[in-house]
């Protein structure tokens, strides 16, 4: 039934929404990796964390960004879930012909389904606890962190990265001339340091002075 829908769709307009896919897809992933080296300069202390955060705002890359950003996820958000298997039906059925074909792609399209819709969740939860305590700031992303919300940011770290990387992954097998063996290590790799990073961060803002900032 979903195969039918698919072939009866003009091919124009799939075309679109493929390279609509596309360039959020990679705006999201630069965004995504810029903004972990951001926070990542909590390493060398608040006052660098601070000094980048509020060059951000006097330059009004903060405001210009964010939205646009919030923009991306939703427009990526709707093209890239059009072709999910919402019915239970089709979800058996892609579930039962990935497990014969054993095939690495197809796996991979299924981990972009299911991390995809717990970014929308993760990041819009993100998103709303950073703007209502704007502007950003040392402090009080430590507090938040300390206040519960380590385990959410660092499932949300996770996620968003496996997401980023097997979305390259898949970007780089369709539009790429590349041999896929020769970068998925590679995105292995990256996917473990931007973790790994994203992780320091979290634990140093876990255990800043909150006071003694303030």
């Amino acid at each position: 039934m979903y195969l039918q829908e698919t072939l009866a769709k003009s091919p124009r307009w799939e075309a679109w929404m493929e390279l609509i896919e596309l360039f959020t897809g990679l705006f999201l992933l630069v965004f995504l990796q810029f903004h972990m080296l951001a926070v990542a300069t909590i390493i060398l202390g608040p006052a660098a964390f601070n000094r980048d955060a509020l060059m951000l705002d006097e330059y009004y890359l903060s405001y210009i960004g964010i939205p646009l950003v919030i923009l991306a996820i939703i427009v990526h958000g709707l093209v890239a879930l059009r072709k999910a298997p919402w019915r239970y039906k089709e979800m058996a059925i892609f579930i039962q012909h990935s497990r014969r074909l054993a095939h690495l792609d197809t796996w991979a399209w299924f981990v972009q389904i299911i991390t995809g819709m717990a970014v929308l969740i993760l990041a819009a939860i993100h998103i709303w606890n950073t703007l209502s305590t704007w502007p950003i700031e040392a402090a009080k992303s430590a507090f938040r962190i300390q206040s519960g919300s380590f385990s959410n940011l660092f499932l949300l770290l996770l996620i968003a990265e496996i997401h980023a990387m097997v979305g390259l992954y898949r970007i780089l097998v369709k539009w790429s001339w590349i041999h896929r063996q020769k970068f998925t290590k590679w995105l292995v790799y990256a996917t473990i340091g931007f973790v790994a990073l994203g992780f320091i961060a979290l634990v140093v803002f876990y255990f800043l002075d909150v006071k003694g900032l303030t």
